[in-house]
């Protein structure tokens, strides 16, 4: 399993005063990893409602996964968010329970591409028969950082990460599927393919690539680049865009050929249903007058600011939401079966030892 995938370096603000943490009193329990929810929404929600929430603040989407998969089951919290990479494990372990999206009167409005691919078999996998096992809140993408202070011209696609001046000045996840998907990606290909044979081109790219690197890192990436000693990170949206806030010599770009798309998932736990007040959280995050939010008050956009076809709205920040262009070409990263996986992870040893 590839469970480094996407680990936020969460901001430090406060709870919400709505939080009640250690009080199984409340209405609705939620588990949050991080503050990946503005505080405003939730409170819109209580007032709006009069419902009563307690929100327990994990600290990052591996604890989410962690907990969900190992706490006593009816000591969990009715809902807990996760990160897509984590969502086949999560189905497969038997923990969850479905939901049932005609519950939902805002469904419709997320993409129909990302509706599609969160249905999925008892085991994870993608199957047009299957149920549909968890509730996307916000999503965002894979990007490349760079000092524009340092660099002759700005980055702007994949191609650029093998550019002279970055050899030994680049910082990558460490995450295969992230890695080998931007290699497939400037190749013109998926994130998700299936048989790496048929692509001759890819292994000597990924080995050009890896004398790019400076450090492979899935969490602390961001901090060479702000102290001068990297050019260019490849990393997740809402860290980026925190990041662009606070340092004015560095600048980002979502990659013109298409990357990685992430979501933030609710996912209930089938000892701690609670379908109709789930059901009215879930759907009043997608609502018209909330979804916008998202993106206003904090670093991630709601899912519900698409249209089924992948609209961009127009006066969209183009880093929080691409154009439809580069929407179009961008992927979710899907779970693999395991003879691919372990292709893809021999593939990740060999490059790593060049």
């Amino acid at each position: 399993m590839f469970l480094s995938r996407r680990r936020f370096l969460q901001a430090s603000a406060g709870l919400p005063a709505l939080a009640l943490t250690g009080c199984r009193s409340a209405d609705l329990q939620l588990a949050l990893p991080g503050n990946t929810i503005p505080a405003p929404i939730l409170r819109r929600f209580q007032d709006r409602t009069r419902l009563t929430v307690q929100l327990d603040r994990w600290s990052g989407l591996a604890e989410s996964s962690r907990r969900l998969l190992n706490d006593d089951p009816t000591q969990l919290p009715n809902l807990v968010g996760i990160g897509d990479g984590w969502l086949q494990q999560a189905i497969a372990s038997g923990r969850l329970a479905p939901f049932n999206p005609n519950h939902w009167r805002h469904w419709t409005a997320l993409p129909q591409r990302w509706r599609q691919q969160l249905r999925r078999d008892r085991q994870g996998f993608l199957s047009d028969a299957g149920e549909i096992w968890a509730a996307p809140y916000r999503w965002g993408t894979t990007m490349i950082a760079f000092r524009r202070d340092r660099l002759t011209s700005p980055l702007q696609d994949w191609t650029d990460l093998w550019r002279p001046e970055l050899r030994g000045q680049l910082i990558l996840p460490d995450d295969p599927r992230e890695v080998i998907g931007l290699t497939l990606k400037r190749l013109g290909w998926s994130y998700n393919q299936l048989n790496l044979a048929e692509i001759p081109d890819l292994e000597p790219l990924l080995q050009s690539l890896h004398q790019q690197v400076k450090l492979y890192s899935s969490r602390n990436y961001l901090q060479p680049l702000l102290l001068g000693d990297a050019l260019a990170a490849v990393g997740w949206s809402a860290d980026i865009l925190a990041a662009l806030r606070r340092d004015s010599r560095l600048s980002a770009v979502v990659p013109r050929s298409g990357t990685s798309i992430w979501l933030d998932l609710w996912v209930q736990p089938q000892e701690r249903v609670s379908e109709a007040l789930s059901d009215r959280w879930i759907d009043f995050g997608w609502s018209p007058a909330i979804a916008p939010q998202f993106a206003a008050l904090g670093l991630a956009a709601s899912p519900a600011v698409l249209t089924a076809a992948a609209i961009a709205p127009a006066k969209a920040d183009p880093l929080q939401i691409p154009p439809t262009a580069i929407l179009e070409k961008s992927e979710l990263i899907l779970p693999l079966p395991e003879t691919v996986r372990d292709r893809y992870l021999e593939l990740w040893k060999t490059t790593r030892q060049a």
